[in-house]
């Protein structure tokens, strides 16, 4: 699914009004019943409902959502955040309609106010849109943390009051919403840190904009879709169909990293796969007898010509690692590369030297700390911009860049970015990326170009931590119990009902426990 920034959105939204003439107040009044619709579908059982208007649209769609519910025996109340002849047209509109209808009003601040705030059962938050930036006043700021307090029911609109929609950054505070509708699209402020952690349920309603043609499209996979990401599995395939993974990696102390890679290339289907270990250490045995070994002191001389895909990285010891080796199998290798861990310390603050010269696909798996090695950027910097670190770091480095985190990024060469709403914080453990960094192999090897395996690999992985997350799995998940369940994560996948167009869509509900 297509996600957008706030610009775009408001590019799609002019388009809509001047080339297909739909009025500003029909798209107010769909989305206004969009959250009525989700009000009734989540917290049928809340009678006294408040909302919460701004000045701007977001406000007219709170107000609307509030007369849609009219007359099913809500006890229903406006509170505004300014005076009506402060407000925009739109809103002194539905003002005058919800008092036709005996639906009274407040201004935010009189302990009037407060006091329907403090009795209602459920909040609509339509008091600032995805358009916002900078810190937010001191008395919304204010009233924002007194109403988290109270731990109420919140229904947000389109992005939780105080969410920068393009960045995620909270300034200082946030409504804390339990269900946050969307409307067309999802935002970008709603799956990046922190603003993600203020959304809840987040639902996709369509309200009549189209998806207008853009040569790049950033995308946030959802569960119904993200099938069509999966390798295809042909009744007649055998083991030389689906792919050759090698792995070079695993010094001393760190042999289990090229295994766990090894597993997960296996359990995402790859036919074969072979770890590279350097010759003195011949003596050492895989624990799954699957994974094949091969000893020596190049891997371009023990897999070149064997494998189809090779990652490098994982378990390494910069010291012990030939630079010249490295340069080999990023020049002269003629399979894709997925590059993991040690890799980023080889190439510490000289970034573009990772390109490929032979112009073959690149995949770079780093986390934070990770990038901010490479590119000799603070981890903080990194944190409050991973979008555009990923971006940057893909066109310097020619590769497809997987920035891991709770919510991953994933952004290529051309420009496109997309993340990934899949996990579970029981995968904060030694060892997931070392399989994520094998599953990502394993869709190369089966012919998915290098941004379509990024992105089945990411999701497939944080699927199973969720698969072990409601089996009851909340801590001590090791990685290559994770790795078992790949395979049942992409099963789910593969039979996953398609999606309707035109119905509001549950895009991500948080993990309970």
């Amino acid at each position: 699914m297509r996600i957008l920034s706030p610009e775009q959105m408001r590019e799609m939204e002019h388009q809509t009004t001047d080339l297909l003439g739909l009025s500003e107040e029909v798209l107010m009044e769909r989305a206004g019943m969009a959250v009525a619709r989700s009000i009734r579908r989540f917290y049928p059982h809340c009678r006294k409902i408040v909302a919460l208007a701004g000045k701007g649209n977001n406000g007219g769609d709170a107000l609307v959502a509030l007369r849609d519910l009219v007359g099913e025996s809500f006890q229903l109340h406006v509170i505004l955040v300014n005076p009506p002849e402060k407000c925009g047209e739109s809103i002194r509109r539905e003002v005058r309609r919800l008092s036709a209808l005996g639906v009274k009003s407040d201004v935010l601040g009189s302990p009037a106010s407060w006091h329907r705030i403090s009795h209602a059962e459920l909040l609509i938050d339509g008091i600032l849109g995805t358009g916002i930036s900078g810190a937010l006043s001191r008395d919304l700021s204010d009233s924002f943390e007194r109403i988290n307090r109270m731990g109420k029911i919140v229904v947000s609109v389109d992005i939780p009051s105080g969410v920068d929609g393009e960045t995620g950054k909270v300034d200082p505070e946030a409504m804390k919403a339990s269900v946050t509708v969307t409307m067309a699209f999802p935002k970008w402020g709603l799956f990046l840190d922190p603003g993600t952690r203020y959304a809840g349920k987040v639902v996709v309603s369509p309200i009549g904009i189209p998806d207008f043609p853009d040569p790049v499209r950033d995308i946030i996979l959802g569960f119904a879709d993200a099938s069509r990401y999966l390798p295809v599995r042909e009744p007649y395939f055998h083991k030389g169909n689906v792919g050759h993974v090698g792995i070079w990696g695993g010094d001393p102390g760190k042999r289990g990293a090229p295994e766990l890679a090894a597993l997960g290339a296996l359990r995402a289907g790859a036919g074969l796969t072979t770890v590279h270990w350097r010759g003195g250490e011949a003596e050492l045995i895989p624990r799954n007898p699957e994974i094949m070994i091969v000893t020596g002191d190049s891997p371009a001389a023990t897999l070149f010509g064997k494998v189809d895909v090779l990652a490098m990285g994982p378990g390494w010891d910069p010291e012990r690692v030939n630079p010249s080796d490295v340069r080999a199998v990023l020049d002269a290798f003629e399979g894709s590369v997925v590059g993991d861990a040690g890799i980023f310390d080889m190439f510490r603050s000289q970034a573009g030297s990772l390109k490929r010269k032979n112009g073959r696909p690149l995949v770079l798996t780093p986390h934070p700390g990770e990038i901010s090695r490479l590119l000799d950027v603070p981890v903080k910097d990194i944190l409050a911009n991973s979008r555009r670190i990923a971006g940057e770091t893909a066109r310097l480095t020619g590769a497809v860049v997987v920035l891991k985190g709770w919510r991953t990024i994933i952004a290529s060469p051309e420009g496109q970015c997309a993340v990934n709403p899949t996990g579970a914080p029981n995968m904060a453990t030694a060892g997931m990326g070392d399989v994520l960094t094998g599953v990502i192999a394993s869709f190369l090897g089966q012919g998915l170009e290098p941004f379509n395996a990024a992105l089945a690999g990411v999701y497939v992985h944080g699927l199973a931590g969720e698969i072990a997350w409601k089996k009851g799995v909340r801590a001590g998940l090791l990685a290559h119990e994770l790795a078992d369940l790949v395979p049942v994560a992409m099963t789910e996948l593969w039979s996953a009902e398609p999606q309707n167009q035109g119905e509001d869509s549950l895009l991500f509900e948080p993990l309970e426990g």
